[in-house]
């Protein structure tokens, strides 16, 4: 069984191999299974897990970090759907910020409107950083709106130096407000912002929470949503807080898409440039299984082994 670090991960991969290992991901979950996410914890230390089984890559595996004083630590154990022999060990923290961007951006790369100019991203740390590349991988954004509660002016500066695009700090309301795509990846506890800001033919992602008691988004942006879509509806039903959270008769779960759906086309959902669209993550074993898959193909390309 090999050993991969956060360093090699980051030198084996890069955001766009992240983009269509999602996109591979998506479009064949239902050829493999998932095991939802669960929690166990003792006083101030959570410890979870999730994971995948996919044979027609030939893998399996699960995804065990701890969260202690809101810090987090992710580990990933590789297994062979041939032989059930162990494969890898690959440490995930560089791992999970590609592979949680990269599924929003396939998200909006089916689901956002051709056009959109401007992404809005609600959110100043490690998932904000890792969004703002995900997504102009699939769309050409013409300036970059930044909030946050703190951070904000240097984030943006980062981003207009790193990508070129001008971007700019901004109140969360004119960032709900304005966007074309808006990418909310806080901690919050709340809706960050009353849904009738949200324009008419905006793209949103709600990636920050991923616990039944929290959520980003109030009833109102729920209410107006023409399309709901999440990664896997058992596990959204179990942590999607902002979807469990809405008073009965906001939205109906029969009317909820899952990702898979809409890349395999069977959804039959057509956008229409005015529609609403909510996608809803909280993060789901395929992603991880699928990337370290190839995290650790790439590694016995490069390794020899």
């Amino acid at each position: 069984m090999k050993l991969i670090t956060n360093q090699q991960v980051a030198e084996l991969i890069n955001t766009n191999d992240a983009i269509d290992a999602m996109r591979q991901a998506f479009k064949g979950i239902g050829q493999g299974a998932q095991q939802a996410r669960m929690r166990t914890s003792a006083g101030p230390v959570m410890m979870s897990s999730m994971g995948a089984l996919l044979p027609a890559a030939g893998i399996a595996g699960y995804k065990v970090y701890t969260t202690i004083n809101g810090k987090f630590h992710f580990v990933t154990v590789l297994f062979s759907t041939e032989d059930g022999r162990p494969l890898a060990t690959i440490e995930s923290d560089t791992m999970t910020g590609l592979r949680t961007a990269a599924a929003t951006a396939v998200a909006a790369d089916h689901l956002a409107n051709q056009d959109a100019a401007t992404l809005a991203v609600i959110g100043t740390g490690v998932q904000g950083h890792s969004h703002v590349p995900a997504l102009l991988a699939v769309r050409k954004f013409k300036e970059i709106l930044i909030a946050g509660r703190s951070g904000q002016q240097q984030f943006s500066e980062q981003i207009t130096y790193q990508t070129g695009v001008p971007a700019r700090a901004v109140s969360i309301d004119e960032a709900a407000q304005a966007g074309d795509v808006v990418v909310t990846v806080t901690r919050s506890a709340q809706p960050l912002f009353a849904g009738d800001l949200l324009k008419p033919g905006a793209f949103v992602a709600a990636v920050g929470a991923s616990k039944g008691n929290l959520r980003e988004l109030d009833d109102r942006a729920i209410a107006r949503a023409n399309a709901l879509v999440v990664e896997w509806k058992p596990q959204a039903q179990q942590e999607a807080g902002d979807l469990l959270l809405c008073q009965p008769g906001t939205f109906a779960w029969e009317n909820v898409w899952e990702l898979g759906q809409i890349v395999d086309g069977s959804s039959g959902y057509q956008r229409r440039p005015d529609d609403l669209v909510i996608y809803k993550a909280i993060g789901v074993g395929v992603e991880d299984i699928a990337l370290s898959g190839l995290v650790y193909r790439r590694a016995c390309e490069r390794y020899g082994w």
